[in-house]
């Protein structure tokens, strides 16, 4: 399991980065050329954003399978990295988890304004063009409602001719605590090229 605190420590350029230094056994294959589109393995099963790769481990995001429909494939691409709040792994085959969950299913959960309150930014420089920025914003209020928001930007010439990527992701989440219980909705949109 890590929590948001190590997943900043890390200083990952992505999620499966994160995982390939933080979690043992995990392996990432950077295939496509792009650092948003690899291969993550563990004990040789593959979630892959390659259609017609074996698919076996499932990834959920906030207790939603995000593996797509046709085919198992993650679009890591799409996932709001700064504003993951923790991530687990459970090794093994569970039909709990679904189908093709034979090497076991990531689990991530996003923040909260009360989990992450504040202003938080990273921009970033790299070789061949390659710019980041993630900003978020959280905040609580009296009444128990709290909210999230978060954005990030990806662009890139690439380091061969015609691997130029650019991407694109803005998360929110207003969650609401009481005595009954918690509530929250979501919202994820996402572009990549």
């Amino acid at each position: 399991v890590l929590r948001r605190d190590a997943i900043d420590a890390a200083k990952a350029d992505n999620t499966t980065d994160l995982l390939a230094r933080r979690m043992p056994g995990m392996q990432v294959n950077d295939i496509q050329g792009s650092p948003y589109q690899a291969d993550l393995t563990f004990r040789g099963y593959r979630a892959s954003g390659i259609l017609g790769a074996s698919q076996g481990l499932s990834v959920y995001l906030d207790g939603v399978r995000i593996n797509e429909p046709f085919g198992d494939v993650v679009n890591w691409d799409l996932l709001p990295e700064f504003a993951l709040r923790s991530v687990s792994f459970v090794p093994g085959a569970n039909p709990a988890f679904g189908l093709n969950t034979l090497g076991g299913a990531l689990s991530m959960t996003t923040a909260t304004g009360r989990s992450a309150p504040g202003v938080q930014g990273e921009v970033s420089f790299g070789s061949f063009g390659r710019k980041k920025l993630e900003l978020s914003h959280g905040g609580s209020h009296a009444n128990g409602v709290s909210h999230f928001i978060g954005a990030g930007l990806f662009d890139e010439r690439g380091w061969r001719d015609f691997s130029d990527g650019k991407l694109g992701t803005v998360f929110g989440k207003v969650a609401h605590s009481g005595e009954a219980g918690d509530l929250s909705l979501s919202v994820l949109l996402g572009k990549s090229r």
